[in-house]
């Protein structure tokens, strides 16, 4: 949304904060620590401090503020995600079978646990 020149470590630390600041205010315990896909308000949130962060760093080509980018985030993630929905209702997009969606789950879960 700013257009970075690149990804600093700076940015990285952003977004790790971002996400742990995001699961802070809406509460965290040992089976919910991070965000979901579908909550979608922490994309805009972590996009929004990461942009700052290029900003700071003189990284980003536009010089946007929080809210700017917070806003510009949420209106192109809200675009694509009802375009999603709406080509999946419409046929375009297959739902994935039940059986690949648990399969994915179980072998994510061999690699942590």
């Amino acid at each position: 949304l700013t257009q970075s020149k690149g990804i600093s470590d700076g940015m990285a630390i952003a977004a790790a904060n971002s996400l742990a600041a995001f699961a802070e205010n809406r509460g965290i315990n040992p089976y919910n620590i991070i965000a979901t896909m579908d909550e979608t308000g922490v994309f805009p949130y972590e996009a929004a401090d990461v942009g700052v962060q290029a900003v700071k760093e003189g990284l980003a080509r536009i010089d946007l503020s929080r809210k700017e980018i917070y806003d510009r985030a949420h209106a192109d993630i809200t675009l694509a995600r009802d375009t999603v929905k709406s080509m999946m209702k419409e046929g375009f997009i297959k739902t994935p079978p039940e059986e690949l969606l648990s399969e994915a789950y179980e072998w994510t879960m061999r690699q942590f646990g």
